[in-house]
Formats: C-alpha cells, structure tokens, sequence
C-alpha cells in the first residue's frame, strides 16, 4: 500500500510539475517573440469572459486528474497515453505561439499593431493555437479516464468555439476582406475540414 501512495504522489507531482513548467515556458516563449501578455485585470475590464469559460474546464480537467492520482483509481495504459498526448499539444502549442510571434494576443480581442498571419501552420488550419490546447485538454481528459474529464472536454470544446466565433468576429473587424478570404480558404481548426 504505502509503495501504491508514493507512486500516486510522484503521478501527482509529475503532472503538476510538467503542467507548470509548459506554462511557464510558453510565457515566455511569447514574451521573448515580443508578445504582450496581459492579467487577468486586463480581462475582466476588456470584458473577455471567453477567457474565463476556458479556464474552468482547463482546472477543472487538472484537478479532475488529480483526483484520479491520489485516488488511485487510474489505469496505467491511459495515463501513459494522456501524458504523451498532453506534451505533444503542449509542443505543438510552443511552435504556434513561435509562429504567431508578437501577434499573439491572449484576449479575443485584436490590438492595434497586430498583424494577420496566414503563413506556417497558419496556412493550413485558422486556429492551430486552439487546435493545440484542444490536444492539450484531450491529453488531460485521457489521464483520468473517466465521465468527468470527458464532460470538461465537451465544455471546453465548446468555450472553444465560443472563444473562436468572438475572435473571427474581431478579426473581421480589422482585416475585413483579407480575413473572410482567409476565412474561406483555410479550415478553421481541421486540415481537410473547411
């Protein structure tokens, strides 16, 4: 029993520690390529609760895997499996924000000096930076295996979209046409789904 705990808590530890250290890293991924990263202040005031709707199943999912370790009740093949899917949207999210640059903007709402991206990974999916914590999210429901990470999944999938209707209608805003021919040319976040 008391070699079953430690494993539970190395589990625990691992995922917290490999979960803190992506998000540290992104962040500064992003401020290195000359992004402005922004606070929560900023999001309440800009009135960005997309931001919000996110967040709620992405803690939701960490504390359900959580739950899942200490417990005891995991199986092994999925853990295995959820922590390789969760490192490689964790990846592709790296490369994203690398591509995105100083345009990337955690609000849904565009700012003044941003530009349209549409080379990269941009050229072929509209929103890889939203596909990527998709497969981050999945990773994280796939750890825990079990109905309630499949419910926060479905529930970020939808903040999701909600997020991703809010951004394009900013991006239209801004780039007008050149973003609705962006918009008809390239799917939004499945490459042969346009």
């Amino acid at each position: 029993m008391g070699i079953f705990m430690i494993e539970n808590y190395i589990l625990t530890y691992s995922f917290l520690a490999i979960f803190l250290a992506y998000s540290y890293i992104a962040l500064y991924v992003s401020r290195r390529q000359g992004a402005k990263i922004v606070g929560w202040i900023t999001a309440i005031k800009n009135k960005d609760y997309t931001l919000f709707l996110l967040s709620i199943p992405q803690i939701g999912l960490i504390f359900n895997a959580i739950f899942v370790f200490n417990s005891g009740i995991y199986e092994i093949i999925s853990v295995i499996a959820g922590f390789i899917i969760m490192v490689l949207g964790m990846g592709f999210n790296l490369i994203v924000r690398m591509n995105l640059g100083k345009n990337w903007v955690p609000l849904y709402k565009t700012t003044e000096n941003q530009e349209l991206v549409t080379e990269g990974i941009y050229s072929i999916i509209r929103h890889p930076f939203y596909l990527s914590v998709l497969i981050l999210f999945s990773g994280i429901s796939v750890i825990s295996w079990n109905l309630y990470g499949l419910l926060l999944l479905l529930f970020a999938l939808m903040a999701l979209i909600v997020r991703i209707k809010k951004e394009e209608d900013e991006l239209i805003t801004k780039f007008g046409e050149e973003y609705e021919k962006y918009k008809k040319e390239t799917p939004m976040l499945i490459p042969w789904l346009k």
